[in-house]
């Protein structure tokens, strides 16, 4: 596997595996993460990307744990419903084949440094993302896929009308659906769930990281802390 050329980007990866440390023994004391990473980042002077990673990948022992132990690997979402955090799982590895940072958290879970926003575009790096999600879920086999997708995020409706497509090429059973906010549709709890954010994975059953699976197929490496 190649190296991902997200590690070149302007974080200062050897300071902040430093300051990661430091930031593990004040989580593990019960500080709390926010003006913990405030008290680092100000006394090293830390950018704002480098203040973001700490704060999506480091993660109190415990916390890291209980999601460690929802991870699944592929071969246990086979006939199985997997509900997926679509943009969430699109921008992580669009992250990845653009050159930004991605990363592999204290939890076991891939991440980016970008947030959800209304920036998203729906582009040829897009469609990539899209072809190798779904020639991983065609080799799995799930019993059906539920693709969310966020109806505020520019050409949502395109990129619904894309999955739907997909789905019927593949001979995949599974349904897109148009929401308001993701997140919040998937809210309460699912048995099987595909994205990283954290509330969401906290909530469910099982996780599996298809993102990461995604990077793992196109040669890219997440660098980890």
């Amino acid at each position: 596997m190649k190296n991902s050329p997200n590690s070149a980007s302007d974080l200062r990866l050897e300071l902040l595996r430093e300051v990661a440390q430091d930031l593990r023994y004040l989580l593990d004391r019960g500080y709390h993460k926010e003006p913990a990473i405030k008290f680092l980042g100000d006394r090293w002077t830390l950018r704002a990307s480098e203040r973001e990673v700490l704060k999506r990948a480091v993660f109190p022992p415990q916390e890291a744990e209980r999601r460690r132990l929802k991870l699944v690997p592929p071969s246990e979402v086979s006939r199985k419903i997997l509900f997926v955090d679509g943009h969430n799982v699109i921008i992580t590895v669009e992250s990845g084949l653009v050159g930004q940072p991605v990363f592999l958290a204290d939890d076991g879970l891939v991440r980016d440094v970008r947030r959800l926003s209304r920036r998203f575009r729906f582009s040829e790096t897009v469609l990539k993302v899209l072809e190798t999600v779904f020639r991983i879920l065609e080799e799995i086999q799930p019993e059906e896929v539920v693709f969310f997708l966020d109806r505020p995020l520019p050409k949502s409706g395109e990129l619904a009308a894309l999955v739907r497509r997909l789905f019927e090429e593949k001979e995949i059973r599974g349904r897109t659906e148009l929401q308001s906010a993701a997140d919040k549709a998937l809210k309460g709890g699912v048995p099987l769930l595909a994205s990283a954010d954290a509330p969401l994975v906290d909530q469910a059953d099982r996780v599996f990281d298809l993102a990461a699976e995604a990077l793992k197929r196109l040669g890219i490496t997440p660098f980890s802390l």
